[in-house]
């Protein structure tokens, strides 16, 4: 769809960045304030929210395909981008307080393959139905009335928690966290480990990266070889939830994340192999990487700031994905052939740093953290309930100052090429 809504709207590669990374910026600092919401408030109300949010996002976005108004359809996407952000906070905190020990890591990947098959199949179905349409905002407006659908089933699980009564007394627990306000102090913060800070980095990078380069493609042809990197994720992730769930070993996928990253660019940079194999190496990447680090989060966290890691989490993919969508297209505008080498050299150095991470985080989470990344959920299991005794088990960090000073000038750098790009 690059090419139709940069034909249709009259803009350069630099300021369709802007329309991508538009869900990304305001992402940049929201979820971790949806983070803290849910932490304070509960998944309820943030299901709610969110969902809203997102279906009003969507359908300016359709509605601005009439109009050609470039303007509505970055404030579509900035509304779909506050609440598609926050959405998979609150489904992954859901998942935390329902699903714990053995099982956490297989629904998570579960959720996971659900979310890459719907990518697919948008990508896979979207160039065609414009074209059987003959008009490309059929397919935003197909966008907009599954978003209807998912709040219609936000409105049924909500109703689902109501009528359960008659349960165990474990599952009456968990509906009582599922429900119950809590209070939120910003001084938890300084308790994250350096783990997590890692973990935050690998997402920027790889996080970032992913969304990135799935959005570069510019025409139908393109759009389904990219397509193909949705294919394995599907296929692989319940398998990898099962792995990790068995075997631990988080950290190994997050590096064999990064190097599936790093092979495939240089299939596609500087071999003459057919683009879809270099796509099916990026897929291996998209199957691991996810599965390894969304569920690591609940793993060094007490489930008090379960919520608020989430959004620290998704807040630093966004940032990632904010900057990453304008440098590609300020590297594609600047190549006198409109091409692609520069990027895809980008994100070859971006790749190299992810695996520089995910190794730091092998060797770290070895010597200080006792190998808790890369345990098995059964000898997890004791640690699991420790964290449901004693939420308060982590230390003070002073670290945790610099890293949030890192966390806060890339969020400002992001809103300032924004800003810079969408007055161009």
């Amino acid at each position: 769809m690059k090419n139709t809504i940069k034909k249709e709207f009259d803009i350069t590669n630099s300021q369709y960045g802007v329309i991508q990374s538009s869900v990304a910026i305001v992402n940049t600092v929201l979820p971790v304030i949806g983070g803290i919401f849910i932490d304070a408030f509960g998944t309820i109300p943030g299901a709610l929210i969110t969902t809203l949010l997102i279906t009003s996002g969507n359908i300016l976005v359709a509605i601005s395909a009439s109009s050609k108004s470039l303007y509505m359809m970055i404030f579509g996407r900035i509304l779909y981008g506050i609440g598609s952000g926050t959405v998979v906070i609150v489904q992954e905190t859901i998942l935390s307080q329902w699903f714990r020990g053995r099982s956490l890591a297989a629904v998570v990947a579960l959720m996971l393959t659900v979310s890459r098959l719907a990518s697919f199949c948008a990508q896979a179905t979207v160039v065609p139905i414009a074209n059987w349409t003959g008009w490309y905002g059929y397919g935003l407006w197909f966008s907009a009335l599954l978003c209807v659908f998912s709040m219609i089933i936000t409105f049924i699980y909500i109703g689902l928690l109501k009528t359960i009564s008659k349960t165990t007394g474990q599952c009456r627990r968990q509906i009582e966290v599922i429900k119950r306000k809590k209070s939120f102090s910003w001084s938890k913060l300084m308790y994250l480990p350096h783990s997590f800070w890692l973990i935050a980095s690998m997402e920027f990078l790889l996080g970032g990266g992913w969304g990135c380069f799935l959005h570069i493609n510019s025409d139908a042809r393109a759009a389904a070889t990219a397509s193909v990197a949705q294919v394995l994720p599907v296929i692989l992730m319940p398998f990898l939830g099962v792995f990790v769930d068995r075997h631990g070993k988080r950290t190994w996928l997050m590096i064999g994340s990064g190097l599936s990253m790093l092979s495939s660019m240089f299939l596609l940079e500087f071999t003459e192999t057919p683009p879809i194999f270099g796509m099916l190496l990026f897929s291996i990447s998209l199957s691991l990487g996810p599965v390894g680090l969304v569920s690591s989060v609940p793993i060094i966290l007490p489930l008090s700031l379960v919520g608020t890691g989430m959004g620290l989490i998704k807040s630093s993919t966004n940032i990632g994905a904010a900057l990453f969508d304008i440098a590609t297209g300020l590297l594609q505008d600047a190549d006198p052939h409109k091409g692609y080498d520069g990027v895809i050299e980008f994100f070859i150095m971006v790749s190299c740093l992810a695996v520089i991470a995910g190794s730091v985080l092998y060797v770290l989470d070895y010597s200080i953290y006792n190998s808790i990344l890369d345990r098995s959920a059964r000898k997890g299991c004791r640690n699991d309930e420790n964290k449901l005794n004693n939420p308060n088990r982590l230390t003070l960090l002073k670290a945790n100052y610099l890293y949030g000073f890192i966390y806060f000038s890339l969020a400002c750098t992001s809103w300032v090429m924004f800003f810079r790009f969408i007055m161009a």
